[in-house]
């Protein structure tokens, strides 16, 4: 759901009776009173200045202060939203959604929780622009004939769409969202080729660790299984990065990742989804992580539990690739003293240092062309 210019449509006096609401003392929300009041703002256009006027409404953008302000204000927001929906809010990002297997229970209750929050928009001075809106079926074929009508506008499911960052197609795959950082990643690189003869080995690899292997840093555990085909991506451009370090055009991807001292990029998502499981089996996770990473609780210790409750995937393209089910895999096979270390910064240290981590993943399986995985 869009927001036109939600932080600058703050109405002042509603931000503070919601602090009253909330148990602020007088002398607080007066100190606060003072932060938003008597602000003026001016435009300029080469050398001419528009006369000063008063701000009204809206909390400064680029201070801490005002994005804190911005989600207490909203915060009452799910107060409103039914039981059978939810709604993932990140300041002025807000996303709605439904899961059930009718169709036409998934669009009702779309458009009636859609109708209260365009309500509570409107009672709290804020402007929804059904325009920019936009939905995603999951699991369903064909949308092609599924619409949602909302105040004269009509809104057709999109097969991907963007949010915080992260580009969620209707299928899941990620191939979409992979191919745009490789994009952003490549033209990096042709842009840090370009000046190399001008910088030092280590100079260069520091670059390349910042401005091209950070593209894949971004929230790896939601796309890391990705396909074969869009893992061949990274890769190409991973070894494409280590033969502009090293200057060798011979040798083979493996044999540039052992001389280099490094490991592959879907090596790294894996140490990060280790790290993340550590933390969540020593309750060192934040609440809403552990939500993903629910613990098993069993009565026995048997070799083979699973460390994490999730359900059975009952089909082999459906659930595979669910972090849950993926992180019981590979926390299987970490070593038991790599387990048992007593803090996060001994379990990353040793976890830098053991060696490959094995997973059974399609991308971490051999495949042969005509043949398959082995």
């Amino acid at each position: 759901m869009d927001l036109s210019k939600a932080f600058d449509t703050l109405n002042h006096d509603l931000i503070l009776a919601k602090l009253e609401a909330y148990g602020f003392s007088k002398d607080a929300i007066l100190f606060i009173k003072s932060y938003l009041d008597s602000r003026q703002q001016r435009t300029k256009i080469n050398t001419t200045f528009s006369d000063w006027l008063e701000i009204l409404c809206g909390v400064p953008q680029g201070s801490i202060l005002g994005p804190l302000l911005f989600n207490i204000f909203i915060n009452d927001l799910f107060l409103f939203i039914n039981e059978s929906s939810s709604l993932c809010n990140y300041a002025d990002d807000n996303t709605l959604y439904v899961c059930n297997q009718d169709i036409n229970v998934v669009k009702n209750t779309l458009l009636n929780d859609f109708d209260i929050l365009n309500l509570w928009f409107e009672k709290n001075h804020m402007v929804l622009n059904p325009n920019k809106c936009s939905f995603i079926f999951l699991g369903i074929k064909e949308t092609e004939n599924i619409s949602l009508s909302y105040k004269g506008y009509i809104i057709k499911p999109k097969n991907e769409e963007k949010i915080l960052g992260i580009t969620i197609d209707n299928k899941l795959n990620f191939d979409h969202h992979v191919s745009n950082i490789c994009k952003n990643g490549n033209r990096k690189l042709s842009a840090l080729s370009r000046i190399s003869y001008y910088t030092t080995q280590k100079q260069l690899k520091l670059l390349i660790s910042a401005f091209v292997k950070s593209q894949f840093n971004y929230c790896p555990l939601i796309w890391m299984f990705c396909s074969r085909m869009a893992n061949n991506k990274i890769n190409k451009i991973h070894e494409r990065s280590l033969r502009l370090i090293s200057q060798d055009y011979q040798s083979s991807f493996e044999e540039l990742l052992l001389n280099n001292k490094d490991i592959t990029i879907h090596q790294s998502c894996l140490q990060k989804l280790v790290v993340e499981a550590y933390k969540a089996v020593n309750d060192l996770s934040l609440e809403i992580v552990k939500e993903i990473f629910p613990l098993n609780n069993l009565q026995h210790n048997l070799r083979n539990a699973n460390t994490f409750y999730c359900e059975n995937p009952k089909t082999n393209k459906y659930g595979l690739n669910s972090i849950c089910n993926r992180a019981n895999q590979v926390w299987k096979n970490i070593p038991v003293n790599l387990k048992n270390a007593k803090s996060l910064t001994a379990f990353k240290t040793n976890l830098a240092v053991s060696g490959l981590i094995k997973c059974q993943c399609p991308l971490c399986k051999i495949y042969i062309v005509n043949l398959g995985f082995i």
